[in-house]
C-alpha cells in the first residue's frame, strides 16, 4: 500500500509533469484565428515525411488545446502501428515537437501507473494483487476509526486525538502522525480506495453501482454509433475542417479521425486527461457529418449514477481541477505513511516493552 500510495500521489500531476517537461507545450497566443486541421496537416507534411495520408486510417486524431498552448497532431506508422504526436504552432503550423512513439515524460508517467495499479506485476494478477490489498487497505482504515475514537472526551484526549505533538519523544509522535494525519485524511482515503477497488473488481464495481442508484439497472456506455457505408462520397470537402468550422468556438477541442469506413469523426469538448465518461462528446457520419452517437446528454441520470460516471475523476482527482489535485496528492501521502507507522506502533508495542525490559534488568543488575 505504500507503493501504490505513493505513485499516486505523484501520478496524480502527469498533467502538470508533462507540461513541465514535454517541449513544445506553449506558444504566444496570437488575436488570430488558427489554423483548420487540413492546414496544420499540410504545414506538417512538408516537414515530417513519414506522416500518413490523412484519409481513412491515416491520422489519428488532432487536439486544439486553449489559449497559450499548442495544438496536438497525432498519427500512427501503419494500421496497427505506434503512435506518434507533433506539437504545432496552431497559428502558423510550426513543428514544436516531434514525439516518436514515446519519451522520457510518458515512460516515467507510465512507470507510475504501472506501480499503482499492477505493483509492476504482469495483468491480470497485478491487478488482482493490488485489488486485494485495496480491500485490506479499507478494512484497517474503518477499523483504525474504530480504534482511534476516544472511550472518554476531555481534553486530554481531544489533544491527543486532534493534535501532534512536535515535542513528544519518538513513539509518541509517530502514534500522533499515525492517529492525527490519518483521521484527518479519513474520508479522502477511503473515498479513493473505494473508487480504486472499483477497477478491479466486477463483483464490487456492481455493488458500488447498485448503491449509488440505489438498484437501478446498469448504464450503458454511450454509443458512437457507425457511418453509413452505402454513401460513397462525402459532402464536404474536408470534414475535419467543417467540424473545426461547427465547434472550434471552444478553448478545448479533440478530432478523432475514424479508421475504417464504418468508423465515424467524433469531437470531444473540453476533454480532461483523456477520459470520456464525463466529457460531452459526439460522434459524426463519415460522410454526412449527421450526429449519429456520443455522450451529449448528462441530465438523464441520477445524482447517484452521475458519481459514477465520474469515479475516475474522482479517483484521480481531476473531478475539482487542481484543487482536488492537491488534496487526492496528501492523501495519498497519508496514505503511503499509516503502513510505516501503524507497523512501528505494532512493533513497538510487541517488540518495545520486551527490549525496555530487558534493559532495566541489566541496569538493576
Amino acid at each position: 500500500m505504500f507503493v501504490v500510495c505513493f505513485t499516486a500521489a505523484i501520478w496524480v500531476f502527469r498533467d502538470e509533469i508533462t507540461l513541465t517537461f514535454t517541449p513544445g507545450q506553449y506558444v504566444k497566443a496570437e488575436n488570430r484565428s488558427q489554423l483548420k486541421p487540413s492546414e496544420l496537416y499540410q504545414k506538417a507534411r512538408l516537414s515530417v515525411k513519414n506522416i500518413p495520408n490523412d484519409g481513412i486510417g491515416g491520422l489519428y486524431s488532432i487536439d486544439y488545446r486553449e489559449k497559450g498552448k499548442s495544438a496536438i497532431l497525432s498519427y500512427r506508422d501503419g494500421p496497427e502501428g505506434d503512435f506518434h504526436d507533433l506539437y504545432l504552432n496552431p497559428y502558423n503550423g510550426e513543428i514544436l515537437y516531434h514525439r516518436i512513439n514515446t519519451d522520457s515524460v510518458i515512460e516515467f508517467n507510465d512507470f507510475l501507473r504501472a506501480g499503482h495499479r499492477f505493483f509492476w506485476l504482469p495483468r491480470p494478477f497485478g491487478s488482482y494483487f493490488v485489488g486485494s490489498s485495496c480491500i485490506f487497505f479499507l478494512i484497517t482504515l474503518i477499523t483504525g476509526l474504530i480504534w482511534w475514537y476516544p472511550k472518554k472526551w476531555n481534553k486530554s484526549t481531544r489533544d491527543k486525538s486532534f493534535k501532534i505533538k512536535w515535542t513528544a519523544k519518538s513513539k509518541r509522535l509517530n502514534i500522533d502522525l499515525h492517529n492525527v494525519l490519518g483521521f484527518y485524511t479519513l474520508i479522502f482515503t477511503i473515498i479513493l480506495t473505494v473508487t480504486g477497488i472499483v477497477f478491479t473488481f466486477r463483483w464490487f464495481d456492481d455493488g458500488y453501482y447498485w448503491l449509488l442508484s440505489g438498484g437501478k439497472p446498469k448504464m450503458e456506455y454511450p454509443n458512437k454509433g457507425i457511418s453509413d457505408t452505402t454513401i460513397v462520397s462525402s459532402q464536404f470537402v474536408r470534414a475535419d475542417d467543417e467540424l473545426y468550422i461547427r465547434y472550434g468556438k471552444n478553448d478545448n477541442l479533440r478530432i478523432s479521425y475514424p479508421k475504417e469506413s464504418k468508423d465515424v469523426y467524433k469531437v470531444y469538448l473540453n476533454p480532461t486527461s483523456g477520459h470520456n465518461d464525463l466529457t460531452e462528446w459526439y460522434s459524426f457520419d463519415q460522410n454526412s457529418l449527421k450526429i449519429v452517437g456520443g455522450n451529449t446528454n448528462m441530465n438523464q441520470y441520477s445524482l447517484g449514477q452521475k458519481i459514477y460516471r465520474a469515479n475516475f475523476d474522482i479517483h484521480v482527482g481531476t473531478i475539482g481541477g487542481l484543487t482536488t489535485k492537491i488534496i487526492a496528492s496528501i492523501a495519498s501521502l497519508v496514505g503511503a505513511s499509516l503502513p510505516i507507522t501503524g507497523f512501528i506502533i505494532w512493533y513497538n508495542r510487541k517488540w518495545g516493552k520486551k527490549k525496555a525490559k530487558k534493559t532495566c534488568n541489566r541496569n538493576s543488575s
